[in-house]
Order: C-alpha cells, then sequence, then structure tokens
C-alpha cells in the first residue's frame, strides 16, 4: 500500500510529465502556425503577380484590337473619301 507522501509525489510526476508534453506539443502547433503563414504570405504575392499579369495581358488586348481597328479605318478612308467625292459632283 502507498502512502498518502509517495501518492502526492506520483500525482506531481505525473502533472510535471503532462505540462512537458503540453509544452512540446504547443512548441510544435507555433511551428506549424509559423510555417502556414509563411506560405500564405507567399501565395498572397503570386497571387498578386498573377493579378498584374492578367491585368497586363488585358491590356495587351485592348491595345491590339484597338490598333487593328485604326488601321481598318485608315485603309477604308481612301474608299471613303473617293464615294463622297462621287456623291458631291
Amino acid at each position: 500500500m502507498t502512502t498518502q507522501p509517495e501518492r502526492l509525489a506520483a500525482l506531481e510526476q505525473r502533472l510535471s510529465d503532462h505540462e512537458a508534453r503540453c509544452e512540446e506539443r504547443l512548441t510544435e502547433i507555433k511551428a506549424t502556425a509559423a510555417t502556414t503563414l509563411h506560405a500564405v504570405e507567399g501565395l498572397k504575392g503570386r497571387s498578386w503577380g498573377v493579378a498584374a499579369a492578367l491585368l497586363a495581358w488585358a491590356l495587351a488586348q485592348l491595345w491590339s484590337a484597338n490598333i487593328e481597328r485604326i488601321g481598318r479605318l485608315e485603309a477604308a478612308r481612301p474608299q471613303l473619301a473617293q464615294r463622297l467625292d462621287v456623291a458631291n459632283p
């Protein structure tokens, strides 16, 4: 049979072991959270890069479409001038 001081010593040992395990787990949780935060920050930076690239691509598409439209209008200008001269003798 165990005495009261032995039981108290065993309880204190169990409590100490439990606190040590909790401290280890907390350290692991903090490390995992830091890694996750770092990964999220990296993704945020990449997503801004992708957004900027998409915006640049869209602007390039608009620019090329506008240049093509201006080219067609300039090509049609002599024909339009000729039609207007024929219509106004």
